[in-house]
């Protein structure tokens, strides 16, 4: 019998799991649908520029450190947590947020972005202290950016800020951020992902982004037991199994103990590993505008596809189709598609 069906069939209040490419199992559902995502929220502020080319020694205003550019910036929501809950509540699920901003403009911006679709934000920490956590990313196309960070309050939320209570009722966790939410690496993630699996909730961990202090496998394996779908994308999968491509990594990340392996692989699509077998389905193309989120898109897509009993393959491609829907979008994630729009992307494919 798969992992998944023994868990699942150990509990009355449940919901829908992955058991192969076409077989799905379907449990009794809980009385009321909740993801909750922790993760940080991130104000991202874009700047369009073909050559993005400085003279570094210069200074002040002069033509050898000033770049004209034609698009106007764009701020944005950011942050796996702040993406990913506005694309959940886009979709219609009932979406609980715990993260950090500051009190400031930036930080009140998101959180009326985010209550304005729907996203419950009673769980995000407002930082007296810090700034909203904030990304200048100057980019010259959609593959090729320089990012300017400040981690701010992101890095102040600490286990005790975590909202147990929603945890327990949770259908669907989504744990991001791993790298940058520091205070909670690895022991209030691992609190997190248990009080929601023991109470019979689907628990995803995502582990990017691959920024900070590397993420190791010997730090991830005493989690592993509490995760149902183990996500990342190529480079942060093949570097935590110190594997060199990225099939290779999710079959050690298997024998480690993980359940599923999620490889997300850009343009190319994504890539399911669990057990002995495994599943790869291509993305679709689209002309990309921003390609920032298009990985917490994916997530979310995944597991709401996951958590309404599709197949493997169908959840992958449901999530593909997410993603390319904000990347293809000039408002980012907050052109986030509806449940139908995502349905009448595929109907149209």
């Amino acid at each position: 019998m798969h992992p998944f069906l023994a868990r699942f069939r150990s509990f009355t209040h449940s919901v829908s799991g992955i058991i192969g490419n076409s077989q799905t199992y379907r449990p009794v559902e809980r009385n009321r649908t909740i993801f909750v995502i922790i993760g940080s929220i991130t104000a991202d502020v874009f700047t369009f520029s073909p050559d993005a080319s400085i003279d570094r020694e210069a200074d002040g205003f002069k033509t050898s450190n000033l770049v004209f550019t034609e698009q106007p910036p764009a701020f944005l929501m950011g942050g796996n947590g702040g993406n990913s809950a506005y694309v959940s509540a886009a979709l219609g699920v009932p979406t609980i947020l715990c993260g950090a901003v500051g009190r400031d403009l930036l930080g009140r911006t998101l959180l009326d972005w985010l209550t304005s679709r729907g996203a419950d934000v009673d769980a995000v920490l407002r930082s007296e202290a810090h700034a909203t956590s904030s990304s200048i990313i100057v980019t010259t196309d959609p593959t090729s950016q320089i990012v300017f960070h400040h981690l701010g309050a992101t890095e102040t939320v600490h286990p005790e800020h975590l909202p147990l209570s929603q945890l327990r009722q949770a259908s669907v966790l989504l744990c991001s951020s791993f790298p940058l939410m520091t205070n909670l690496r690895p022991d209030g993630f691992a609190q997190a992902l248990g009080v929601t699996r023991g109470a019979g909730g689907l628990t995803a961990l995502d582990v990017g982004p691959a920024i900070g202090e590397p993420v190791t496998l010997d730090e991830l394996s005493p989690l592993l037991p509490d995760v149902d779908y183990l996500i990342g994308n190529t480079h942060e999968l093949v570097t935590i199994a110190e594997e060199e491509c990225y099939a290779a990594a999710a079959r050690r990340l298997i024998d480690a103990g993980a359940s599923c392996v999620v490889v997300k692989r850009g343009q190319d699509g994504a890539y399911l590993s669990w057990g002995d077998e495994h599943v790869a389905v291509p993305a679709f193309p689209v002309d990309a505008r921003i390609s920032v989120g298009a990985g917490d898109s994916f997530n979310v897509g995944f597991l709401h596809a996951i958590h309404r009993g599709e197949s493997a393959r169908e959840a992958v491609r449901f999530a593909n189709a997410v993603a390319a829907l904000v990347v293809s979008s000039a408002r980012g994630v907050l052109g986030a598609p509806t449940l139908g729009e995502v349905q009448g992307f595929l109907a149209a494919r």
